[in-house]
């Protein structure tokens, strides 16, 4: 905001002198009650806010919350304007006497949609093999009910290793 000032005012000392001066105003003006309108930009009030019975969110006991003022603004309709861009441009209608009407989606209705489609996985294919094909390959995870099935059948890893051919020496 200075650097734009800057180039307004000539110097940054001047802009920074201007920018203080008014903040103050609006500043002192607002605390003393003054309600301060910059017609376009918006208005700057105090609200007073009254005491109130509030909950710990840890413990759930009551606390009592201290009556506060606080600053309120309200934008300007050249604010919001500026804000919020352009107005949208009028839709054309349909014509009374037909009875039918056309629906045709806006660019931001569009680009939801080519979002949603984009975002959804693909088509589910029947069959093991599909699955197989599809399924990245991962060792099978131990549970607890193998290892209870591997020691009473008395195998191991080592002996599933070994079970083929004997190694000669």
């Amino acid at each position: 905001m200075i650097t734009l000032l800057e180039g307004r005012l000539g110097s940054k000392g001047a802009a920074v002198a201007a920018l203080d001066a008014v903040l103050d105003e609006i500043t002192h003006a607002v605390a003393s009650g003054e309600r301060v309108t910059l017609t376009g930009f918006g208005t700057f009030e105090r609200v007073e806010r009254p005491a109130r019975i509030g909950r710990n969110p840890r413990t759930g006991t009551a606390i009592e919350i201290p009556a506060a003022a606080a600053p309120r603004f309200h934008a300007g309709s050249s604010l919001r304007a500026a804000v919020s861009g352009p107005a949208p441009a009028a839709r054309p209608r349909a014509a009374a006497s037909s009875g039918t009407t056309t629906r045709t989606a806006t660019p931001k209705t569009a680009a939801k949609t080519s979002a949603k489609t984009s975002a959804k996985a693909p088509a589910k294919v029947k069959g093991k093999a599909a699955a197989a094909k599809s399924a990245p390959a991962t060792p099978a995870a131990k549970t607890p009910k193998d290892s209870k099935s591997a020691k009473k059948s008395g195998s191991t890893k080592s002996s599933k290793a070994s079970s083929g051919k004997k190694k000669k020496k």
